[in-house]
């Protein structure tokens, strides 16, 4: 029943039995027979509808994202009284911590009437807080048909999932976290500062043609200008590799309290990652260079040559990897880290990590790590800092 109906009832119950005194039986039959009657034609009227939606491919974490939801009344009967939309109708939360949401949409919209076989659209916009791969909860339809006694609601299963991508890292969040994006900014300027210019022969001066280099000396032995050519540099390929290795923590010999304090570190440590990795990607691909990603816990994909270079998938396509990523263990990571090296065919390589190169686990990395491979550590948090990292590259 809804809060309204429930208030008028009692309302007029309480008038006509003390102002007018009508007996309580006649009252009490009325009633009842107006909620049976209520409850009846809302279940009969209880609407059934088609949904399609349309959203896009991902989106970031923490950002709205907009939603088309096409909803088609399949009933022979018209749909009366309707309230859809994401959130549930005239239910309230008892326990609204421990049933928090991971995401939040606009308002439901409510419609007087839908036809046999019309159609009506909800147009919003929708956020989730966290990254990953996430479903999209049931479509609430909600009706109060007859003189909104009763709700009569249903969940429209959607069957969608959308990626929910890494926020990228800001200046804003820490002094550490500006010095790590300093670092990447400096190492992909340096990358592509130091590309060769190619010379490719010589051509004769053409009016209105800038000129690069005259060829004084054929200009003197032909008796014309002469100028030479060089060609700009091909694309250059990038391998970015992003180790998601993580040690499991040891729950037995601590408290309750203390393990659930360790995940939340562990979790926001992996976020770090993901948030400087999504950072990563945008200030390479800005930079107009081919970037081949590498996550450690996917199998390390051999891309095929095209015309010189490697085949790049889209930057899209890279951070739905990431929104996908998930721990891994240590010892998988380094074996799929060495055999990313040895697929990148001496291309310029850049390694995110939560290890530290000398670390245990990473013996074997260190000791064959190439002249072409950057290593940046990511360093867990700590109690003052929310996020902490060195900011500092261990080039080998």
């Amino acid at each position: 029943m809804t809060v309204a109906s429930v208030s008028v009832l009692l309302a007029a119950f309480m008038t006509l039995n003390v102002i007018w005194g009508f007996p309580w039986n006649g009252m009490m039959g009325a009633c009842m027979a107006l909620l049976v009657v209520g409850l009846a034609i809302n279940r009969i009227m209880c609407p059934r509808l088609k949904l399609s939606i349309a959203l896009p491919r991902s989106a970031v974490a923490g950002q709205p994202f907009s939603v088309n939801v096409h909803l088609t009344n399949v009933r022979k009967l018209p749909a009366l009284n309707l309230r859809v939309g994401w959130h549930r109708e005239g239910v309230r939360d008892i326990y609204p911590k421990r049933n928090a949401m991971s995401w939040d949409a606009s308002e439901p919209v409510s419609l007087d009437l839908l036809r046999s076989g019309d159609q009506m659209q909800w147009h919003g916009a929708m956020r989730f807080h966290a990254r990953g791969i996430h479903d999209l909860p049931d479509f609430q339809v909600a009706s109060t048909f007859p003189f909104h006694l009763f709700y009569c609601r249903k969940g429209v299963s959607t069957e969608t999932q959308i990626a929910i991508t890494p926020a990228p890292a800001s200046d804003d969040d820490d002094p550490t976290s500006r010095a790590m994006l300093a670092a990447i900014g400096d190492w992909s300027q340096k990358l592509v500062a130091g590309a060769p210019v190619e010379y490719v022969g010589n051509r004769e001066y053409e009016v209105g043609v800038p000129v690069r280099r005259w060829d004084f000396a054929s200009w003197a032995r032909l008796g014309r200008p002469i100028v030479r050519e060089y060609q700009s540099p091909s694309i250059q390929t990038v391998t970015l590799i992003v180790d998601t290795s993580q040690r499991d923590g040891d729950e037995r010999s601590t408290s309750r309290g203390a393990a659930r304090q360790q995940r939340r570190e562990a979790e926001e440590w992996f976020e770090r990652l993901m948030s400087i990795s999504a950072t990563a990607i945008a200030e390479i691909t800005h930079r107009r260079v081919q970037l081949n990603l590498c996550v450690t816990d996917q199998p390390v994909v051999d891309r095929p040559m095209r015309g010189g270079a490697s085949s790049s998938e889209g930057a899209e396509s890279m951070l739905v990897r990431l929104a996908a990523a998930q721990p891994v263990d240590p010892v998988v990571g380094e074996a799929r880290i060495l055999e990313a090296i040895q697929s990148s065919r001496s291309q310029p390589t850049l390694i995110f990590s939560m290890f530290d190169l000398g670390d245990q686990d990473r013996t074997s990395l260190a000791n064959t790590l190439p002249g072409h491979v950057t290593y940046m550590t990511i360093r867990a948090p700590r109690p003052s800092e929310r996020w902490e990292s060195t900011g500092e590259s261990d080039e080998r």
